[in-house]
């Protein structure tokens, strides 16, 4: 025990000594920080925007008076542990608009982010960006001359020289790298999170802690990996210079290519086919046209009449002033309001029977277009999940996936606003047929009295809890330690067998 603590101070003091230990610590730390201030910055201009948005969203309910005129807003909570881990808080939509007769579709929505990519791609660097490539590349730095430079140096022989086992001797070092790197991750973290305190738009939770407690471990797990790959490569090789290049190219391909060729090519080549997008339109239009049919069908056989403006009476009359507004049926929605003036000399009771049945099966109809257009999302997130399958082979990209699910801002999150949103259109619905509101005279006019919204549903978003991310996140966690394990067993019996001469 005594000759592992002596190797692993060696290993230490020779690593912290040096010049790359302080270059390495200073851009790691200027980095983080630098990371943390322009999104903390973003944050608080988000923070903002949703303020002002619910405001808005608040004051436009005020000016509802009529059942037709409803048009709720899903408002995406922000999440501040996107400060360190923007994932896709940026990418999607920040407020879905609930429109009865329209489907919810996630293409539609995700229209939010800079119009300019030089500064979106520069409000993407955050913290786990900087670990991802910043501080694994400074790990291969410290680790690719641990057993092939002291070869060339001559060290490793005089070491072995003495009375010194192997197996010691290779734990000692990979412990003593991994000590005098443990600083440079924990100051730059601590550092980051201080910054992120120091902003009066952060509120951070006991669970967000734990949550950034545990992003912290899984940084020094990615370390270790990047640690232990490069001193299997500095046993392989003979030479410090060959280690160095090897390393670095193996690093580019696990940090950088790797993933975004897997992307490419499932993109290229689908192994799940989409419908078109054309096909899918087509097929939504003819729903419309479905609907136009079966409405008309219905009111032929019950009431004799084919349109729901014959409801009508005094029709002729030439006070009457009379006019439908209708979105194209070439679009998602197909949503039609009637506008009739003056409406106190017409008798509408026919037309509000019409509409009591009319309007439930327009928003049949449009769930149906959104089952189809839920159809193809379905597809093409199978396609993402087995680009992700690919991907996640590499521990770069395991240790992303298990950060964003830790910190609840992945692609799983945003699909649970978007589903939330479905849900909560479907409680907008029930609350208006709990109130008979199709049929009711409010729905055309508020000349009797105007709506009543007082007790309308109101849109949850709650984060997931932190036993969900963490089981979301438990596979790549396992992909981590798997290649640690795998890594150090390489490095331990490469060693053992290791020719000096």
């Amino acid at each position: 025990m005594i000759t592992l603590w002596l190797i692993i101070q060696r290993e230490f003091v020779s690593n912290v000594l040096t010049s790359r230990f302080m270059i390495g610590f200073i851009v790691c730390l200027m980095s983080t920080a630098a990371a943390v201030f322009v999104q903390v910055e973003d944050y608080e201009k988000r923070l903002a925007a949703y303020h002002v948005a619910l405001r808005e969203y608040q004051e436009e309910t005020r000016t509802w008076d009529l059942y037709s005129q409803i048009n709720p807003k899903a408002h995406r909570k922000l999440n501040p542990l996107s400060i360190f881990n923007v994932g896709m808080e940026k990418s999607g939509a920040d407020m879905v608009s609930i429109e009865l007769d329209t489907p919810i579709w996630e293409k539609v929505a995700q229209k939010h982010g800079s119009d300019n990519p030089f500064l979106s791609i520069f409000l993407s660097i955050d913290v786990i960006f900087v670990f991802k490539i910043v501080l694994s590349a400074l790990t291969i730095l410290f680790a690719y001359n641990t057993i092939s430079g002291e070869r060339e140096d001559s060290t490793l022989k005089l070491v072995l020289s003495n009375p010194i086992p192997r197996d010691t001797l290779v734990v000692g070092k990979y412990l003593g790298g991994m000590l005098s790197l443990f600083p440079i991750v924990i100051v730059s973290y601590i550092v980051g999170i201080l910054i992120a305190y120091a902003s009066p738009a952060t509120d951070f939770s006991s669970s967000d802690l734990f949550r950034l407690s545990a992003v912290l471990f899984l940084s020094l797990l990615y370390v270790s990996t990047c640690y232990l790959l490069g001193m299997l490569l500095s046993v392989w090789t003979k030479e410090a210079t060959t280690t160095l290049i090897l390393s670095m190219f193996i690093w580019g391909i696990l940090t950088i290519i790797h993933s975004n060729i897997a992307t490419f090519a499932v993109m290229k080549f689908p192994p799940y086919q989409p419908q078109t997008e054309k096909e899918m339109l087509q097929q939504i239009t003819q729903g419309w046209e479905d609907f136009k049919e079966e409405r008309d069908a219905y009111l032929l056989k019950k009431w004799g009449y084919k349109y729901p403006v014959s409801a009508i009476s005094q029709i002729s009359d030439g006070a009457l002033s009379l006019s439908i507004n209708s979105d194209s049926p070439g679009e998602l929605g197909f949503g039609e309001f009637y506008v009739i003036k003056p409406i106190h000399i017409v008798d509408v009771s026919k037309l509000q029977e019409v509409l009591g049945y009319q309007e439930p099966l327009r928003i049949d109809y449009a769930n149906q277009a959104e089952a189809i257009l839920k159809q193809r999302e379905e597809v093409e997130e199978s396609n993402r999940q087995f680009a992700k399958g690919i991907s996640r082979f590499s521990f770069a990209d395991a240790y992303r996936f298990a950060v964003g699910a830790i910190t609840d801002t992945d692609r799983e999150s945003y699909q649970n606003f978007i589903r939330r949103a479905r849900s909560y259109k479907r409680q907008v619905v029930a609350y208006l047929a709990g109130k008979n509101a199709f049929s009711a005279r409010a729905w055309l006019s508020s000349d009797q009295g105007a709506a009543e919204f007082r007790d309308i549903p109101v849109f949850q978003n709650p984060h997931t809890s932190l036993s969900q991310s963490l089981s979301r996140a438990s596979s790549d966690i396992l992909i981590l330690l798997a290649w640690n394990v795998v890594l150090f067993i390489g490095v331990y019996v490469s060693f053992l067998r290791y020719q000096i001469s």
